[in-house]
């Protein structure tokens, strides 16, 4: 792939006249310099794939062929007028600000734009990339993927020496994501969370290819994991068994019919095995 790396001078020349004397101002040519976005590299030959990961938290293969593609067509500018910054680096730009959560960082690492082409960027992206998140996001209900999900689960287990659980649906966590500034007057401290920053609490529930299958992202920093769990709705679906299986998560959660969490206090190595 190569980027084009543009710089160019737009020469206007006018004449500049006094009534005194006309001879004595000539022609004044003013250079002025067009300002072009300049692509600082080329990512994806600047870095080597362990490199690009590290920045971007995507291979270059899943960037290029999984990503792009869903948000090519929202970011082409049809009429090319006013030189726009391409599809691929906007999405690199927004991917290299879930990575780091800096707008400055972004800005130096890939190139040389201001701070808010960069914050429309990362918004423009966002918003094309969220309104995927019914299509991707989501349990799987056909026989056949179900029962594979289950018996990938099972292998991971055997992968680490562990039992081989049966009926494993996903995997679910919390995590916060931290907010920049706190907006919400009085009820500000509901967001600030156990380790005394603004946060969202979100959950995640995701399969055995890291895939993610669930979502609740609207819980504030305060709110305990199991509260939201038991208050979400795939916490119904479970419990009116619309899902048949189970699901792994942490000790912060409650050990349910279809919530299976590890031993406080293993006493046996059975009780060892199921812990890891």
């Amino acid at each position: 792939m190569e980027f084009n790396i543009l710089g160019q001078f737009d020469i206007n020349l006018f004449e500049a006249s006094d009534s005194s004397s006309d001879e004595e101002n000539n022609d004044i040519g003013i250079i002025r310099e067009k300002r072009y976005v300049r692509d600082a590299i080329n990512p994806f030959t600047a870095y080597r794939e362990h490199e690009f990961h590290i920045r971007y938290r995507f291979s270059k293969d899943c960037v290029m062929h999984g990503l792009l593609p869903l948000v090519i067509d929202g970011l082409t500018k049809p009429d090319m007028r006013g030189l726009p910054i391409e599809p691929v680096i906007q999405l690199l730009i927004c991917l290299r600000f879930y990575a780091t959560s800096s707008f400055q960082k972004v800005n130096g690492d890939l190139m040389e734009l201001p701070q808010p082409t960069i914050s429309r960027i990362v918004f423009r992206v966002t918003i094309i990339l969220a309104s995927y998140l019914n299509t991707h996001v989501k349990f799987v209900t056909n026989r056949a993927a179900i029962e594979e999900n289950r018996r990938l689960f099972k292998e991971l287990g055997y992968g680490f020496g562990a039992i081989g659980l049966p009926c494993i649906d996903g995997a679910i966590d919390c995590t916060h994501i931290k907010l920049s500034s706190n907006n919400f007057g009085r009820l500000g401290e509901m967001y600030r969370n156990r380790k005394g920053y603004f946060s969202l609490n979100v959950q995640a529930i995701v399969g055995p290819r890291m895939e993610f299958l669930d979502l609740v992202p609207e819980w504030p920093g305060s709110h305990h994991d199991s509260r939201i769990f038991q208050n979400s709705r795939i916490f119904m679906r479970y419990q009116q068994r619309e899902l048949t299986g189970m699901i792994v998560g942490d000790s912060g959660y409650p050990s349910l019919t279809f919530l299976l969490t590890p031993f406080r206090n293993p006493q046996n190595e059975e009780e060892q095995r199921l812990k890891k």
